[in-house]
């Protein structure tokens, strides 16, 4: 792999996770942080990079986009956390085991439809209800806020659409089951990483945004696998 190539990989994806990062967000009040899609920018960086490289972009993108939010207070440790969540994505995902269990499409699709019924489950519990929402582009006044209303039924379709391409991705022989894997994996590591250092460091009521963490690692997950196979050709191995 050329390190130029790399470098050059590594500056596009962390600013793709900037702007993703920052350019969608919910406020949550108990924790003093915010809710967003970064984490879709963090897991393609992981489908494309090699480990240093995928954590060199999950960790910076994310940084700045809390420095660019005014969210301060959460850059340290966003660094380390986003940075160790894209390097163990990337990680799992180019070590994909081999033999007939690894292979199996029944194991696959088994392995993989827990990840629509979370996505149902967290959605219908956690976000429904009036919303208030704002889109903003990064380091720029311009800014739009609005109030709308999520019903269940659109967690329920969402993760029935997840559900048929899962399934077909399986039995396409994708290797989705193992990506699922990884990038959740990872997802747990952002999602207790930010629980230690919201309890621990911030002293806030760590436990209210560890729904919203799963939802984020969630939707990266789903975001990611739509993305996996156009990706696959082009992502740098080493």
């Amino acid at each position: 792999m050329s390190r130029v190539r790399a470098i050059a990989v590594a500056s596009l994806m962390t600013a793709l996770v900037f702007v993703v990062t920052a350019s969608f967000t919910v406020y949550i009040p108990e924790t003093r942080g915010y809710f967003n899609l970064g984490e879709a920018a963090v897991y393609i960086s992981a489908l494309l990079l090699p480990p240093p490289w995928a954590a060199l972009a999950g960790g910076v993108g994310s940084m700045l986009a809390d420095v660019a939010l005014g969210y301060l207070h959460y850059a340290p440790a966003t660094l380390v956390i986003k940075g160790c969540e894209g390097l163990v994505a990337s990680f799992l995902l180019r070590r994909r085991p081999r033999g007939a269990l690894a292979e199996s499409k029944a194991l696959g699709v088994a392995a993989s439809l827990p990840l629509p019924i979370l996505l149902a489950l967290l959605g219908s519990l956690f976000y429904t209800g009036t919303v208030e929402l704002a889109l903003a582009l990064p380091l720029t006044p311009i800014a739009s806020t609005g109030v709308g209303r999520i019903v269940g039924g659109v967690w329920v379709a969402a993760a029935a659409a997840l559900a048929a391409y899962i399934v077909y991705a399986n039995l396409r022989g994708l290797g989705t089951a193992w990506t699922i894997f990884s990038l959740t994996s990872a997802g747990i590591v952002m999602v207790a990483g930010y629980f230690i250092y919201e309890q621990g460091v911030l002293g806030v009521a760590a436990v209210a945004e560890v729904p919203f963490n799963l939802m984020q690692a969630l939707v990266g997950v789903t975001v990611a696998l739509m993305c996996e196979r156009p990706l696959r050709p082009v992502a740098l191995r080493s």
